[in-house]
């Protein structure tokens, strides 16, 4: 057989020895690569069906809320009052045979139902309205969530309800009561309470700030906010406000209110300066405090003194030692940066005191002695302790190694029996030494 006869042969047997395992690899490759996609494709569709399985059941447990609060509504005359009465509630109607969540297929649902007085004055909302009042009616916001919604939005139901015009005459009076928050937008979900001849009513605001109140029993009320115990804080301290209702008119009320912010605030003086016996208090600044732009809190014997809830202001605040005027850092080189913590929060801070080294002496001999400090500078300290401050005993070498807050100071040490006195000036970052010599 010639050389080209035996070539062809060999090619041919080569072709006709079957698959390789490398080929078999990959085709199981694709193979498997095929049936992942097709199992994620299938997982996908699964779970997207079991999504839009529970919207749709939330969606028809928010259309039976809606029905039952509408039922319930135009029941009797009284019902409306009734309704309102009840005001914003969870799981209210909860499926037959059932408690709490209302379970479906296994998946426990929460209906939230909210309701607010829509009493047309003047304004966009009756916080906003004049005196007069057109007929009110009533708006019913429902919300269906679920545990497992994940990013779904939950379902939301919203309609308005108008009672016959018989049931809301002009024997009622009308209260709104606004609440906005640091920046005075709306602030939504604060409790509201109205005290007065008909009891004790309560409200939540809505997504306007407003919350209202239908009162069958004219007279004066006492409005108050009562989510002080989560933090909530007033920016002028009230959280209280009377208002007269009167027949057939409308009252209003407004609150600035907001989630306030603390401070553990710290003594802190030089290192190798010991803190006076008597604790200075700690400062809080900013123009916006009333009256005076600036706030004095008693130290605590431990030196660090919690102070909050405060009002949240935007810009902070400066934090120093001492409630005398002339201890106000803004008098020597300036306030100290302001801290701006998130509402809500605590944060840590230092109110900063100078170093005071004073060496008591008689007839240039050393001796131990109390040393006291009084204020000196104009003006009158908003917390009393702070105008007489004890600084502790200088040591048998006639030394004390003390700290005091900026200002001018009257050191005074009783030496032999004789008052002995010394006029000192605290600058910031500085260390101030001074002798009590007695004769």
């Amino acid at each position: 057989m010639s050389i080209v006869g035996r070539v062809a042969c060999s090619v041919r047997r080569r072709g006709d020895s079957g698959v390789t395992l490398t080929e078999v690899l990959v085709a199981l490759t694709l193979l498997t690569g095929l049936g992942l996609l097709v199992a994620a494709s299938l997982i996908s569709v699964q779970k997207s069906a079991f999504k839009s399985k529970e919207r749709s059941a939330a969606a028809n447990l928010a259309t039976r809320e809606v029905e039952i609060v509408r039922n319930l509504f135009h029941s009797s005359d009284t019902a409306p009052i009734t309704v309102m009465s009840t005001g914003d509630v969870s799981n209210a109607a909860p499926l037959p045979g059932q408690t709490g969540p209302l379970v479906v297929d296994g998946v426990p649902y929460t209906v939230t139902r909210q309701v607010a007085w829509l009493i047309t004055g003047t304004g966009a909302s009756a916080c906003d309205g004049g005196a007069v009042v057109a007929y009110p009616s009533v708006s019913l916001h429902v919300e269906v969530s679920w545990p497992s919604m994940g990013n779904t939005p939950a379902v939301v139901s919203d309609t308005i309800l108008t009672p016959p015009k018989n049931v809301l005459n002009a024997t009622y009076g009308y209260l709104a009561v606004k609440v906005t928050d640091r920046d005075g937008l709306p602030n939504e979900e604060r409790n509201v309470t109205a005290t007065g001849p008909a009891g004790t009513l309560l409200d939540t605001t809505g997504p306007d700030g407003c919350a209202t109140f239908v009162i069958g029993t004219v007279g004066t009320y006492t409005v108050s906010l009562t989510d002080g115990a989560s933090g909530y804080v007033s920016y002028n301290g009230a959280t209280s406000q009377t208002a007269t209702v009167a027949a057939g008119s409308l009252v209003t009320r407004a609150f600035t209110y907001d989630l306030g912010e603390s401070f553990n605030i710290s003594l802190t003086p030089p290192a190798g300066y010991p803190l006076p016996v008597s604790r200075p208090a700690v400062v809080l600044g900013n123009s916006g405090i009333l009256p005076a732009g600036v706030g004095a809190y008693a130290s605590n014997a431990s030196a660090t003194t919690l102070v909050g809830p405060v009002w949240p202001f935007a810009s902070g605040y400066s934090i120093w030692a001492g409630s005398c005027p002339d201890n106000d850092p803004a008098n020597d080189t300036g306030r100290p940066v302001a801290l701006t913590p998130a509402k809500g929060s605590t944060t840590n801070a230092q109110a900063k005191l100078q170093g005071l080294t004073v060496i008591t002496t008689k007839s240039g001999i050393a001796v131990n002695v109390p040393v006291t400090a009084t204020y000196a500078g104009p003006g009158t300290c908003s917390q009393a302790a702070d105008a007489n401050l004890s600084l502790g005993t200088s040591t048998g070498a006639g030394v004390l190694l003390t700290s005091l807050p900026l200002g001018s100071w009257t050191l005074s040490a009783t030496i032999s029996g004789q008052p002995v006195t010394a006029l000192i000036d605290v600058g910031n970052a500085s260390v101030v030494t001074a002798t009590l010599n007695g004769t």
